[in-house]
Parts: C-alpha cells; structure tokens; sequence
C-alpha cells in the first residue's frame, strides 16, 4: 500500500508535530521513572529520569531511521514499567534499609537491563523465524484481562506516587493522618481535568499544554496560599530528592555489578518472562494495527527484528524495553504527519531534555506526576474492560473479570496463569462440543469420479447404504474422537443393513493425539467384527504410521486401506459392493451398454454402425490434453483415468471411466475443440471409436446419424452433470 502523501505537510510542520511528540514523550519518561523509582528508591528518581529520557530517544531514533514507514513512533514499554515497579516493591522489602543503597540501586539497574536483554532476544528470535503473527493466537479475553490488570496496576501507581501508599485495606487509615486525601482528591481532579481537556481538544498539543496548566497552576495556587517550596516538600508535595550539586550520573556512580542481588534477579525470572511476552504480542498487534490502517504495508516479522536490536541501546542504558507506539503514530498520521523527520525530531528532544532538562523532577508536583498515571490507567481500564469487550459473549467477560480480580487481590502473575488456564479449559470444552465430523455420506449420494452406465450405477443405488463416508474436521482428542466412535456405532445399528465399509476422511483433520489413536483402534475392532473393513484417506504420513503401528485400519493381503486422496478410496469402496452384488458386469458388450442409454433401436444400429473397434495397452494415452478434438470413445472393457495439469502441482487425476461411459465428447462442443484432459489406459483397454468424418458427413442423405449421435451426447453429459451437482451440493452443505 503507499505510505502517506508527503504534500500533505511541510518539513516545518513535520518537526513541530515531533516536538509535540518529544514533550509528551518527556512527561510519560517523567511518570514512568516515577513510578519505577517510588518509596524507598526515590532517591535515585533524577537518575531514573534520565535513564528513561535517553531509553525513549535512542528507541525512538532506532524506529524511526530502521523501519519502512516514514512516520513510526516507538516508546517505552508501560506495561514493563509497571510490572518491573511491582518487583521493585518485592525488592524493597527484601533489601530492607540497604534499598536506598548501592545494592538497591545496582540491583534495579541490573533488572530493567536484564528485562530489556531478554526482549532483545525474543524480538530478534521471533522475526528471524517469522513468527510474529503466531503471537496473536492467545484468546482475545485473556488479552483483555491483562491489559485492564495493567491499568489497575497503573492506578495504583498513580496513588502510591501520590501518597507513597498502594491502594489496600490501610489506604483508609494512611488517608485520614496528613494532608494524603486532600493530596489524593487533587490528583484525581487533575486527572479528571487531563481526560475532558485532551478528549474535547484533540490536537498534537493537546497532553502538554493541559501538563503546563496544571503544573502552572499548582505553583500559583501554592503561592496565593504563601506555600514555599521547602512547605510543599515537606508536606509530600514534592519529590523529596537528594540534597543540591547531587547530579544523576553522581548517582550512577554509586551502582557496581559486584553489588547485584542475583539472587533476586533469579527469583523475578517468571516477571520478566511476562514482560518479554506482553512486548511481542503487543509489538505484533501494533504492527498489524498499523499495517491495516492503510498507510503502510508493514513486514511485521522484519520490523519486530529490527526493534529487537534497537531494545539493545536500552540494555547499554539500563532502561526498560520498546516498541511501537501505535497511538501516537497513528494520531500524527491523521494530523498529516508524513515524513520520517517528525519521529526523528521527537527521538532528539527527549535527548535533549535527557542533557539539559532532568533538573526539572525536582520542581515536578506529585499530583501532575500521579494524575499523568491516572490518566492512562483510566484510559487503560476503559478501553481494555468495557470498550473491547462489546459483543462478548457472558463467560468471555467473565473471564477477564476473573483475571483483572485476580490481578487485584493476589498478584499480576497469578492473574496471567489463570486467564490462561481458564481460556484452555474453555477452549477445550468450546471445542469439544463441536463435531469432528464434517460430513455423513452415503455411496448412495456420494459417488467418485469413476463414471459408469447406468446398470451399474442402478447397483450403487440400490447397495449405496451399505459403505458410509465420514469426512472429519479439526483437531482430534478424546472429547471428539470419541463422539466419531459413538456416531459410526450408532449408524451402523440405524440402517439397518449389510454394511461392507467405512471410509475416514483425514482433509480437514489439523491434527491427532494419543487418546484419539485409541479411539480409532475401537472404530476398526467394532467394525471387524460386524464384518466391515475401516479405510482411511488424505492421512498424513506420520498419522498413517501411528494409525498402522497400533493396527487401527483394516488390511487386505496385507496391505492397510490408506488411499492418497478421497475419491481413490470412494472407488474402492464402489468396487467392493459390485464385487458383491453383481460381479458379472463387466462383461456386458458395448451394444448392451449403448442400449443403457440409447432407448431407441434405430438410433442404436446407426451409432453401432459408424463405430470402429480399437484396443489400448495399459500405460498407453488415448489422447493429450491440447490435442485437437478429431472424435469421441465409448468403453467397452477396461479402464481409463483422463488427468488435467496443475501448471507446476503435476498431474491430477478429475476422472476415471468404467465400461460403457463416453470419453472424449466434450471437446466436441468446446470453442478451441481441443481435448480438456490426458486419457491414459490403466489396464489393457478395448473402445469403440466415432469420429468427427462420420458424424459430419456430407454423403448422408439425411441427419439420422448426428441425431442420435447428439442424443447420446447430451444423455451421457446430463446423467455425468446430475451426479457432479450431487457431489457439489454434499461438499458444500
């Protein structure tokens, strides 16, 4: 698809758009750093600033001089930030008062380099295998749950920046000592404030201005009340920070890799396996939103690669992992963003601000720092618990209610191990109550290509209810191979009759466990014993000698019934019931077999006699698909299998023709009269043979012979098209 029309912005608007983007890029490094580095590790808030600033510009500047879009925004991870702050609580309880230390500080520093190396890997792994869309396999409602628990974990941030308390059962008690509600009250209503000004003033401005009155607003509410800044830290106003002159690479310093708790890192394996997974399918849905939204046709695996690589500029500065911001590029798409210098410009100023701006956490108000938070956490929570989930049937909502409330009260992994269980049990019951057979036929409607006269087809009939056709569907266990064994029971009691065979249909079969082999030896011994042989056809290669291994399909002289394609194993399963019900129609001479069709005794003796004998040796061509057409065959004993060729697939077989069928006719009535397949003998074969000279004879006196040369033509095309509309409308129901 074409990227975006490049007239529809200029250069200058292009970079003022990238400047929006670097602000708000700034204050969400701001509220992320704030959440990673709260409590106890606030000392080290102006560091983490600085590690998020430089993490944003580098991914950002990465993304958007690598990937094929001109216009591609990426920022950090939030969801990483939340679940790596989640360990950072279990890290400060653990480090007790060594948590504001070198061990504290070298720790966290190891843990988001850590989560961002293992990104990398997964990110690089994932689109050199291109395995990219495989990640959006994972049901729909678990994605929903774990995206609304990463929004209750964002509020809680939002509240633990606000009042250094995460919401549980002493939020009421820390609340009523100290200003903490009046705290808690205002960062709600500034971020009430955010959500109404940003949703009626949709404009690329639109996040930092409303950040600028707000923090403006906060410092002249504070001086019309005569706050000063050392009341307004003291109060828990503001960030308490270390003393003046303490600079973020001063406190950089203070971090060595002899003073890691690896210990701890080992035990926070399982959450940052959770984030490694969260970023893949939230790169690939990313990817596939923007790729869809027709601005760029996106090679996900490639651009997933790519910011695999870019992630290792966030390993060299410990900062958490990123990706795609579909959002924000997305949105500056529609302002007319077009040119690969708006993300470029926003990458630079958060590197900017990384140099020269990271001094400005220590002015920055916790109620603005919370209410950014509990802005994208309500965002979050919406979208993710009502907007999504529309259309959902009750228990897919139930399932993310039960996820989110997991997340809630016992713990985010707990929460992701359960909407995963729960999803694969309701996959499991969901699908089990699907059949596995796609369709019941008997030889009765269901027919191969194998075209016969009509004595014949009169037997398959009348025997067509004793052989049975199932053609299965899906992936096979002991919830639906079980409910095949049941249904083949009970037809086989219902009709009634002498049944001869059972065909297994494997086309649409995905796959097969242990259970279902099993299942599958019952189906031949109950059958057996009733006397009835168990084909199978289309089966894999590696099913075929599960299948065979455990002796679960009939043999005859030792050879399994597996057939290579469907309509192969409907012709034996024809063959059989004339073996049994008529074993002499084979010999039936062409004369009688005209007569089958013919019911006129002139017209008979007037085709009989234009007819010339020929025989074919077995492996021989009556003709070549593109030869031209110089007459039409009838069969008389023998028989001949005519094959199309599938331009690269070789040859596939569309028919096979028994004693008395016509071939070659429809050629005949083709505007390039040329033949439409490859007739090849398969045994010693003996046709009658009319050829275009004699129908179209001049010397006739009269048309007698075309007539009824015409008559059994149209006969013969209108009993093969009534059996090909049978087989057409049993495929399609």
């Amino acid at each position: 698809m074409p990227q975006s029309d490049p007239r529809k912005s200029s250069w200058f608007s292009d970079a003022v758009f990238g400047l929006f983007e670097g602000l708000d890029n700034a204050l969400w490094a701001y509220g992320f750093a704030t959440i990673l580095f709260a409590g106890a590790l606030t000392p080290f808030l102006p560091l983490g600033v600085l590690i998020i600033l430089v993490g944003t510009g580098l991914i950002g500047l990465w993304v958007a001089l690598t990937s094929a879009s001109r216009v591609h925004i990426a920022n950090i991870d939030e969801q990483a930030v939340v679940i790596l702050a989640s360990v950072g609580t279990l890290l400060t309880a653990q480090l007790g008062p060594e948590i504001d230390g070198p061990r504290g500080l070298s720790t966290m520093l190891a843990l988001m380099a850590m989560t961002s190396l293992a990104v990398v890997v997964a990110f690089v792994v994932v689109g050199h295998l291109r395995l990219a869309r495989v990640l959006e396999l994972l049901p729909f409602p678990v994605i929903c749950g774990f995206m609304a628990g990463i929004g209750w974990l964002l509020l809680n941030a939002a509240v633990f920046v606000t009042v250094d308390s995460h919401i549980s059962t002493d939020l009421p008690s820390r609340l009523a000592a100290g200003d903490d509600t009046i705290k808690l009250l205002v960062t709600l209503a500034c971020g009430v404030f955010m959500i109404v000004f940003m949703d009626r003033v949709r404009v690329s401005w639109a996040f930092p201005a409303v950040a600028v009155l707000i923090f403006g607003g906060f410092y002249a509410f504070a001086h019309f009340l005569g706050i000063g800044e050392e009341e307004l830290l003291a109060g828990g106003w503001l960030f308490d920070l270390p003393a003046d002159g303490v600079s973020p690479l001063s406190l950089l310093g203070m971090a060595s890799p002899s003073a890691v708790d690896t210990g701890f890192l080992y035990s926070a394996l399982p959450q940052i396996m959770t984030v490694v997974f969260l970023a893949l399918l939230n790169a690939s849905m990313s990817l596939t939103a923007l790729s869809t939204a027709g601005h760029t046709q996106l090679d996900n695996s490639r651009e997933i690669r790519n910011q695999g690589v870019g992630n290792l500029l966030c390993v060299l500065t410990a900062c958490p992992p990123g990706y795609t911001d579909v959002a924000s590029t997305q949105l500056y798409r529609e302002f007319g963003a077009s040119r690969r210098v708006m993300p470029v410009v926003a990458a630079l100023t958060c590197l900017l601000l990384a140099w020269h701006g990271s001094w400005l956490v220590s002015f920055m108000p916790k109620v603005l720092v919370g209410a950014v938070i509990f802005m994208f956490a309500y965002r979050m929570i919406v979208e993710w618990l009502f907007e999504r989930v529309r259309g959902f049937q009750p228990v897919d909502f139930l399932i993310v209610c039960i996820i989110l409330a997991m997340v809630i009260f016992v713990g985010f992994m707990v929460g992701i191990v359960t909407g995963i269980v729960l999803t694969v049990i309701l996959f499991v019951l969901r699908y089990s109550m699907i059949s596995a057979i796609h369709g019941r036929y008997s030889l009765r409607e269901y027919r191969s290509s194998v075209e016969r006269p009509p004595s014949i087809n009169a037997i398959l009939d009348e025997h067509g209810l004793s052989s049975l056709v199932y053609t299965l569907r899906g992936f096979l266990f002991f919830g639906t191979a079980n409910a095949i064994l049941d249904r083949i029971k009970s037809d086989l009691v219902e009709t009634g009759d002498e049944h001869l065979s059972i065909l297994l249909d494997f086309k649409r079969v995905t796959g097969m466990d242990v259970s279902a082999l099993n299942t599958f030896l019952q189906v031949r011994r109950h059958c057996e014993a009733q006397g009835v042989q168990v084909l199978y056809s289309d089966v894999p290669m590696d099913i075929q000698m599960q299948l065979q291994s455990l002796g679960a399909v009939s043999q005859v002289e030792g050879s399994p019934l597996f057939f290579e394609e469907l309509d192969y194993a409907v012709e034996a399963m024809e063959e059989r019931i004339l073996q049994q019900y008529s074993p002499e129609t084979s010999d039936m001479r062409v004369r009688d077999q005209l007569g089958q069709i013919l019911d006129n005794e002139d017209s008979l003796e007037l085709v009989m006699h234009a007819l010339r004998r020929i025989e074919v040796a077995e492996g021989k061509a009556l003709f070549l698909q593109g030869d031209l057409d110089n007459g039409f065959y009838i069969l008389e004993r023998g028989s001949l299998s005519a094959y199309i060729d599938t331009h690269g697939a070789g040859k596939h077989r569309v028919k096979k023709f028994g004693p008395g069928s016509l071939i070659g006719e429809l050629s005949m009535f083709m505007p390039s009269r040329q033949r439409t397949a490859t007739v090849v003998a398969d045994v010693n074969s003996v046709l009658y043979f009319l050829s275009n000279e004699v129908v179209y004879s001049d010397d006739l006196a009269d048309a007698r012979l075309s007539g009824a040369v015409f008559e059994l033509v149209a006969r013969a095309l209108g009993t093969r098209i009534n059996y090909m509309n049978q087989r057409l409308m049993l495929e399609l129901d």
